[in-house]
């Protein structure tokens, strides 16, 4: 399965249908949230799927009664503020009844201890997604036709039924596609649709020479067991520069908010200044991922073209690293080191590299969570403590004077299981 994702550039009236989409989506997901959690918190069986599902066809008509009721002696304004401008016949079923499964499949998921207790979704949340039917999508080179967002039916005004795509010839057309949704990030619509490997675009691999590779991973560099030293984004002037700029605007937007809300009280007017502020600080904040992303994918596509048999990293617990608890009695040093390091993302880094590692012939080979690669001698298997601050490792048995993530990445290349 290969996935593509491309931007789609909505006109006004298309970007209204798909927002209506979304916030209709949110509050399918809430409503059956709360069907299925009142049988959780009276300790009885949830009922089946399609037993959820024909009840919420039945509460649809009752919440577009509703909403029309709601809308009686409101303006426009508040209609739109109070998310009452659509009901649920307007949006797409298809869309709608994903929604069901998505809710019931995170419920059951939780109770087969694959993952946490569902959470009730906000129109606030910066993305979110909405499914669409594989055979009712119709794609060509710069186009793309989706269900109910646009359907006019004179047939001078057809061609304003296909939502442009921001690149050409990106997605192959006339084939079976997987899981299609569009997506929202809080700035930007997008779609992704996957499609059969055999339809994936081929690359020419060459053959891989039996080499293993250790690559450590850290907040300012990524080193591998070859002595190739990536630089992180973070640590590029271009990055620096942007959020310096954020946090400009941040501290001028706190400033914003106390103009606004002299009294402290909890119902205040916001300006358009403000409004203005805070679109600016998301797209920057879009900027800084996008630098994050754009630099792991030049990283491993170069690790990737040398063609190594095998790939070891090491398996870092960020979320203990970073742990609120023991920030009390951490050094500046080491507070200033975590937060570097969860500004370097270095989860994904590993998440992109399994996701394209797929289409080589390569094996990954995660390290133990425990190993000590940092503390053991690559020279003599001497371990020994370390500090932050020490960047230099010196063996005390065999006098080995060698760089500290050199190091590791060398120990990661000679890890067994």
């Amino acid at each position: 399965m290969y996935t593509y994702k491309v931007r789609i550039h909505p006109n006004n009236k298309q970007a209204t249908k798909i927002r209506r989409t979304l916030n209709k989506c949110i509050e399918c997901q809430n409503i059956i949230y709360d069907y299925l959690d009142s049988f959780v918190k009276s300790k009885t069986n949830i009922p089946s799927v399609g037993d959820v599902r024909k009840w919420f066809t039945i509460q649809k008509r009752i919440y577009d009664e509703k909403t029309i009721e709601l809308r009686k002696g409101k303006t426009k304004k508040q209609i739109i503020e109070e998310h009452l401008d659509t009901l649920f016949y307007d949006v797409s079923n298809d869309a709608l009844k994903q929604t069901v499964k998505d809710t019931y499949n995170s419920f059951v998921r939780y109770f087969k201890k694959l993952g946490q207790y569902p959470v009730r979704k906000s129109y606030k949340d910066k993305k979110k997604s909405f499914y669409i039917d594989p055979f009712k999508i119709d794609f060509t080179e710069r186009k793309v036709k989706l269900e109910k967002i646009a359907n006019n039916q004179k047939s001078n005004r057809q061609v304003l039924n296909y939502i442009s795509l921001a690149e050409k010839n990106r997605i192959p057309q006339s084939v079976i596609y997987y899981n299609p949704r569009v997506n929202y990030d809080g700035e930007y619509f997008y779609i992704t649709v996957g499609v059969s490997d055999e339809n994936a675009p081929k690359k020419k691999i060459k053959e891989s020479d039996g080499r293993v590779i250790g690559i450590d991973l850290n907040n300012a560099e990524i080193v591998t067991s070859e002595n190739i030293i990536y630089k992180q984004a973070t640590k590029t002037k271009a990055y620096k520069k942007i959020k310096r700029r954020r946090k400009r605007l941040q501290r001028a937007l706190s400033r914003k908010y106390l103009k606004c809300n002299p009294n402290n009280s909890k119902k205040y007017k916001l300006s358009k200044n403000l409004i203005k502020n805070k679109k600016l600080i998301k797209k920057l904040d879009k900027r800084l991922t996008n630098i994050r992303d754009d630099c792991h994918d030049k990283i491993i596509s170069h690790i990737l073209l040398t063609s190594p048999s095998v790939i070891v990293l090491e398996d870092l617990h960020i979320k203990e690293m970073n742990n609120k608890k023991k920030r009390k009695k951490m050094t500046y040093q080491e507070k200033l080191a975590s937060k570097n390091l969860h500004e370097a993302s270095l989860r994904k880094f590993r998440v992109l590299l399994t996701d394209r590692i797929r289409k080589y012939d390569i094996k990954l080979v995660i390290a133990d969570k425990y190993y000590p690669s940092t503390k053991k001698c690559s020279c003599c298997g001497n371990v020994k403590k370390m500090e932050i601050q020490d960047r230099v490792y010196v063996c005390d048995c065999c006098n080995l004077v060698i760089n500290r993530d050199l190091n590791s990445a060398i120990n990661l290349a000679n890890y067994k299981k």
